[in-house]
């Protein structure tokens, strides 16, 4: 689809930073007329600039340090940094223990989870991510339990009151979080309004919560702070951060894990 294609060529480059158009013309398969087609609705979004030859990631430098107050597409932000996600959820995976009664959220850091529970006989799967409840719709040794609410598109997730006061029913032995941006100013964020409550409610009726975050979340701050760093007993993620955080995390007896390619 023409879609995911175009988000696929600006995650390219902005992972390769200066590429040629026959480079990505070879890589994707594509006639040089589609490309410029794609290129140009990509230097239109500011996302890339075209350069003679090729396309160059945008001079984002100057923005990096503003908020992040909007939300992307669900299907947008998964193909992001994709690889690291699905390591950061296999080494997550590790601290569930057969019968856990557990809660993975709607985030793309978290859905992968479900591809690393292979091992277990029984659990019990609590969740409002569509995604989710999709995908375990092959795991039938698993209870499964859909929270009801009101779709949410951006973030495939089922939100809104009704999906509050049940989850007041259930007692979570552990929660596996995601997040928009995460720094030790602002906290742990999100930038949906509908499932900032949700999250809070989550990080409240669980004995133990798990936030996996990449690190190209750190340093960042976004719409709404839904959980403190001291909320969370564990996290994940691909990358040592820098001391401050190693140093928090001491301070605070949360503990720190590292994904890697050898984990």
């Amino acid at each position: 689809m023409k879609t995911e294609r175009v988000l696929q060529i600006e995650q390219y480059i902005i992972n390769h930073e200066v590429v040629t158009t026959q480079e990505l013309m070879d890589y994707f398969k594509i006639s040089i007329n589609t490309l410029r087609r794609d290129l140009s609705e990509l230097e239109q979004k500011g996302s890339i600039e075209k350069i003679y030859g090729g396309a160059k990631k945008a001079d984002v430098a100057a923005d990096a340090q503003k908020p992040n107050t909007f939300l992307k597409e669900y299907s947008e932000r998964n193909i992001i940094n994709s690889e690291q996600k699905s390591l950061i959820a296999k080494k997550a995976a590790e601290l569930i223990e057969e019968n856990d009664i557990i809660f993975i959220d709607t985030g793309t850091s978290t859905v992968p989870l479900l591809q690393y529970l292979d091992d277990f006989r029984h659990l019990t799967i609590v969740t409002n991510s569509v995604y989710v409840l999709f995908n375990a719709l092959n795991m039938s040794r698993f209870t499964v339990v859909g929270l009801p609410g009101m779709l949410k598109g951006e973030t495939a997730s089922l939100v809104g009151n009704e999906c509050l006061r049940t989850i007041d029913r259930y007692n979570i032995n552990k929660a596996f979080m995601a997040c928009t941006t995460f720094s030790l100013e602002n906290g742990v964020c999100n930038s949906s309004i509908e499932e900032y409550s949700i999250k809070r409610k989550v990080i409240k009726n669980s004995s133990v919560n798990i936030l996996l975050v990449d690190e190209s979340k750190f340093d960042k701050s976004s719409l709404l702070t839904f959980a403190i760093p001291e909320d969370f007993q564990y996290i994940v993620t691909d990358k040592m951060p820098g001391k401050n955080y190693t140093e928090y995390f001491d301070r605070n007896h949360i503990k720190l894990i590292l994904a890697d390619q050898n984990s």
